[in-house]
Formats: C-alpha cells, structure tokens, sequence
C-alpha cells in the first residue's frame, strides 16, 4: 500500500465530521448550479463528483438505497427537471461509465450490479428527419430486478425487464425481457485462421 493511500485510510475516520459539514457548501453551490443550468448541470456534477454520487441523486429526486457502490462517470440523460424516474435499491454497485436514460423510468432493484460502460435506454427516437413516419419515437421503462447481474458494456433498451438474479454476459444486446436467473451471453468472437 502506498504511503499516500495508508495516509487516507488513516485520516478518513477524522475526516468524515469535517466533510459532512462541507456537504452544506456543496448541497448550496449545486442549488446555484441547477438555478443557473438546470438538471443538465446536475447531470454534469455526477461525471465529476468522486464520492456524492448517492446524495445528489436523492437531492434531485431520485430514490436511493444504503450501500450503494456509484462509480464516476455516471452519465444521465433526459431528465425531465429532476431525477424523480430514478430508483436505484440497497447495495446497488454501477460501474464507471453507466448511461442511464430517463426518457422512462429506471428501476434497479436491491443487490443488482450494472457493470463498466453499460447502458439503459427507455427511448428510441429518430428524430425529425425522413425516417420518423416508419419509427415514431417509443418509450418503455427499464426495469433490473434483484440481484441481477450486467456485464460490462451491456445495453439494455427501452421497455425491457432483466429477471431477478439474471446473469447478462459482457457486450450483450438485451431487447426483450429476461427471465429471473436465466444466463444470456452474446456471441463470441471466432477466429477465422490465417497467421
């Protein structure tokens, strides 16, 4: 362990009164970020902040569980004025890089790990141009149940439900619900020869 890292550990007991009062000046200086740029200045602060990840989702209306493990960056988009379609369950882990959509709710349930880069889409919309005749914009919630498991850099697309204590392999496509406990992978890669 290196001396920097003995060092926090060390401090972090004596450190925690004087940061929850500090947390007063972060919770006024995000008031002031939402007056002025609105929930996408919020969305901002959860692809920097290191470890309040929890507390400003709730702050923003989101439903949080304890013993969350919320990596940065975590990306969300489509908020409609704050994180209200948002509820994430207890001891929840979300990996660095997580994409939440909340175009529709999300829910993800207690225990369910969203690993690296992942992403939960709840609209497909192609905008304005020649191609919204034949697909008009669709939203469904995505919904993680308990205990679920997502591989890094699965995408989860709008209206589906993962069953509780699924297993998602890594780089999967999930476009329709999965049961509870099923195991879904997506194809490997094949070497085709050669030298």
């Amino acid at each position: 362990m290196s001396f920097l890292s003995e060092l926090r550990r060390k401090a972090a007991p004596a450190a925690r009164p004087i940061r929850k009062k500090l947390g007063v000046v972060g919770r006024g200086r995000r008031k002031t970020r939402f007056l002025r740029d609105g929930i996408e200045g919020i969305a901002m602060e959860l692809r920097t902040t290191t470890n309040q990840h929890a507390d400003i989702l709730r702050e923003f209306g989101a439903t949080v569980g304890e013993g969350c493990s919320i990596y940065t960056p975590l990306h969300i988009v489509n908020a409609d004025g704050d994180f209200s379609k948002l509820a994430i369950g207890d001891r929840v882990h979300l990996g660095g890089d997580v994409l939440i959509d909340l175009a529709a709710a999300v829910v993800i349930e207690n225990e369910a790990t969203i690993s690296m880069r992942c992403t939960l889409v709840t609209h497909i919309d192609v905008g304005p141009g020649p191609l919204s005749a034949r697909r008009p914009r669709k939203t469904g919630p995505v919904r993680i149940g308990a205990g679920a498991y997502l591989g890094a850099g699965v995408t989860v697309l709008h209206g589906v439900t993962v069953g509780e204590q699924a297993t998602i392999g890594a780089h999967s496509l999930v476009d329709r619900d999965i049961p509870a406990h099923a195991t879904v992978v997506s194809p490997r890669a094949i070497p085709l020869g050669g030298g």
